[in-house]
């Protein structure tokens, strides 16, 4: 290579390795402030939870401590009125006593005059019997006897008065009345001191949830200000490797599964002018076409900053036929002038070498490790015409590409799926998985590989208030969200139904024309399809059910991807990083996989109810048996056609109306199908359910309150102990934005609920 050639190379890959460094520095930094806008709103939310708690506290105790006011009122009124009594009793005690002295000397005074009385009577009656005397004295002796009888019963009412009185209890009283005044003023005491705190926390609260705010929104601007660095490096980068480097892009799959392929995509090399053409140039379109022929190699990005010329030409030289791929015919982008205008290979990292299927091994022979990271370089060989040309014999070596690797795309849980606690506290979801990903080295099975961890999203708009704007979610989502991501995914699932329904026609006009000739000659008629064996027919029309699905699923998440719920910042990034502590990991459930695909369904409503135990047990046994066990294409699509056959008839068994027919419930609820094309493909169904307890906590790691709302959403994570098989899978998150939020009800609402005390009147 010429010093030209060698410094233009060399300015170009160091330009590039700069600005994608810059990227993968402003990326980290991104990375860094989607934690501490996440973090910051957690704090930010975690207060307001408090200060709604220590809201509900300072309600309740305001009302203990009226009460408790009042009740110091009333007990220092019966301590008054306890010593009151007291008082006044121990003066009635000593004045009935003296009154009841007084009354017996007065009734014995009485009884002795009442006595002499008598014998007088006595006297006159023996000696002036029936004269006027007698009946005077007669008279005043019954009158004394009365008035003695009186006298005897006064004295002894005053002495049992006198008794009485003493009896009286009000000292006691006046005790229990001082140690019960004694209590309820320390009562008093405590629950002012309690009202105090709270009213000082509620108020430190109040001050430390502005404090959040701000923090909150530093760490938003902090957000932003990275998306837009982010953006527009990623945009500068494209630009200088648009320019510089031939667009030379590496895409990896991002569909559900095993990712065994990838997709190298760059521009022709052109001539800076129009070379002269030789006598044995023919094609007027190579007028701008120097390069002979195109080899894309792979290397590990820790070398790839010593991969040279040399290298590339020793590869080829060498003959090492799995270190390049060659771009053919059949990988040139023309237009419709026959020009050149892209070049693009799909290449595998396993399986037979070949043209249709080219397995590449990285430049040191080595097979492509998934979680590792790799480029790709473009080596070009110029034609001798060109070379003459230009008087150089150097070929051209591209600046190695973006780093990329692969890795295999976890499923996410259906947001459908999730249904919401029972009154046993418990959730259910069902997920699809390949069962590969859940079994040890040794192909034990071994479910805790894979986990499905649910957090707990509050959905309180009174929590949240105050956070990011529709606006502002919107527009961070546009930076860091999985849009291309999605753009990317349908695109790819439609070409490929899309290329097998044109293979279909093609081979359907094919047999048409056939079947003509077959005609014109006096064939006999063609015998019909076997019933075991899916018709042409049959594969278009649900080929296109599939492609009509897909298509509208595209549309509906690309204008879906924007925060709906639950108005803070979330995605999957922070969401692989909650500790344990802030989620739940599920358990096995006991749904049933029909159960689980008529829930798909749901416009259908209670068809589970309406087919029976019975039934429903039926066919749940015909769809597990009726899963293929092989994986051709033909497998595939037989075992979507009767499964779609077998709940079509038992939904219009149970479903008035012919018209309700399972293909045009199919189009509006897509995920059923989806999930047939997934157990198509090898995976299996798992069921799967969390309960909920006392101390389940949200996302940030606090305990979930009654009466507030929570959207559940589970991370699907690889947690092997060995993090080299952590690092070749994408972890995947369900669609909390349109998953729905449930109210959790606090099992021990009861034992904490507060008591309203009626108000009452100070004696």
């Amino acid at each position: 290579m010429s010093s030209y050639n060698e410094n233009l190379h060399s300015s170009v890959v160091s330009s590039l390795n700069t600005q994608e460094l810059e990227l993968q520095s402003v990326e980290a930094k991104l990375e860094a402030s989607m934690f501490s806008l996440y973090y910051a709103q957690g704090a930010r939310i975690t207060t307001a939870e408090e200060l709604e708690i220590t809201t509900a506290k300072y309600a309740f105790e305001k009302n203990v401590h009226e009460q408790a006011i009042i009740d110091s009122d009333l007990s220092t009124n019966v301590l008054e009125s306890a010593n009151n009594a007291k008082s006044y009793t121990s003066r009635s005690v000593t004045n009935t006593a003296v009154a009841a002295a007084n009354v017996q000397i007065a009734a014995n005074a009485i009884l002795k005059l009442a006595s002499t009385t008598g014998s007088i009577f006595s006297i006159i009656n023996a000696a002036d019997f029936d004269t006027d005397i007698y009946t005077q004295s007669n008279k005043a002796n019954v009158l004394m006897n009365d008035t003695a009888y009186a006298a005897e019963q006064a004295s002894q009412h005053s002495m049992e008065a006198s008794a009485s009185v003493a009896e009286v209890t009000t000292t006691t009283l006046a005790a229990k009345a001082t140690v019960t005044d004694t209590s309820i003023k320390d009562l008093l005491s405590v629950v002012t001191k309690q009202f105090d705190d709270t009213t000082t926390l509620l108020s430190t609260q109040s001050a430390e949830l502005a404090t959040a705010n701000t923090k909150e929104k530093q760490a938003e601007g902090v957000l932003e200000d990275y998306s837009v660095a982010y953006e527009s490096t990623d945009i500068a980068f494209e630009l200088s490797n648009s320019e510089l480097n031939l667009d030379l892009t590496v895409t990896t799959p991002i569909t559900i599964g095993n990712h065994d392929s990838y997709v190298v995509s760059f521009s022709p090399y052109l001539s800076a002018f129009s070379e002269q053409k030789s006598s044995t140039d023919t094609d007027p379109k190579d007028t701008n076409q120097p390069v002979q022929d195109y080899y894309i190699m792979l290397v590990e990005n820790s070398k790839s900053a010593t991969f040279s010329m040399n290298d590339a030409e020793g590869i080829i030289t060498g003959a090492y036929a799995n270190r390049y791929a060659q771009i053919v015919e059949a990988d040139k982008i023309k237009n419709s002038a026959g020009v050149i205008t892209g070049l693009k290979k799909k290449i595998y990292i396993a399986g037979t070498n070949s043209a249709t299927h080219p397995v590449l091994q990285d430049s040191e022979g080595k097979a492509l490790v998934l979680g590792k990271e790799y480029v790709v370089v473009v080596f070009a060989t110029f034609k001798t015409a060109y070379k003459k040309i230009i008087n150089t014999f150097d070929d051209y070596l591209s600046a190695p590409s973006k780093m990329f690797m692969l890795e295999n795309q976890l499923n996410a849980v259906f947001s459908n799926a999730i249904q919401p606690p029972t009154d046993a506290q418990v959730i259910n979801f069902g997920v699809f998985e390949n069962p590969a990903y859940l079994v040890d080295s040794e192909g034990e099975e071994a479910l805790d590989y894979i986990q499905y961890r649910c957090v707990f999203l509050p959905n309180n708009p009174n929590l949240v208030r105050g956070l990011l704007t529709d606006e502002e979610l919107k527009y961070i989502d546009a930076q860091v969200s999985d849009k291309m991501k999605l753009d990317n995914m349908y695109t790819e699932k439609i070409a490929t139904i899309q290329s097998q329904l044109d293979a279909l026609k093609s081979d359907s006009k094919e047999a048409k024309t056939d079947t003509k000739s077959a005609k014109g000659a006096g064939a006999k008629k063609v015998s019909k399809t076997s019933a075991t064996t899916i018709s042409t027919t049959e594969r278009t029309n649900l080929l296109s059910l599939q492609l009509k699905i897909l298509t509208k699923q595209k549309s509906d998440a690309l204008k879906d991807q924007e925060h709906l719920q639950p108005g803070f910042f979330f995605n999957l990034t922070t969401a692989e990083q909650i500790p344990a502590g802030s989620y739940t990991p599920a358990v096995p459930g006991t749904d049933t996989l029909l159960a689980y695909l008529l829930r798909s369904i749901t416009n259908i409503g209670d068809l589970l109810d309406k087919l029976g135990e019975e039934k429903v047990t039926e066919l749940n046994a015909k769809v597990e048996s009726t899963i293929p066990k092989k994986t051709s294409a033909a497998d595939k699509e037989q075992f979507i056609n009767d499964i779609i056959t077998l709940i079509e008839g038992a939904i219009e068994s149970v479903i008035d109306g012919k018209e309700k027919t399972l293909e045009k419930l199919l189009v509006d609820f897509a995920q059923f199908i989806i999930e047939l094309m997934l157990l198509a493909e090898g995976y299996k169904f798992y069921s799967k359910q969390v309960t909920l307890a006392a101390e389940t906590t949200d996302n940030f790691g606090n305990r979930l309150i009654g009466n507030n709302a929570y959207i559940p959403t589970v991370i699907s994570i690889s947690k092997n102990a060995d993090e080299t098989v952590n690092t070749q899978f994408t972890n995947a998150l369900s669609d909390f934005q349109h998953t729905d939020a449930f109210t959790y009800k606090d099992p021990f609402a009861d034992a904490t609920k507060i008591i309203a005390y009626p108000k009452q009147t100070t004696v």
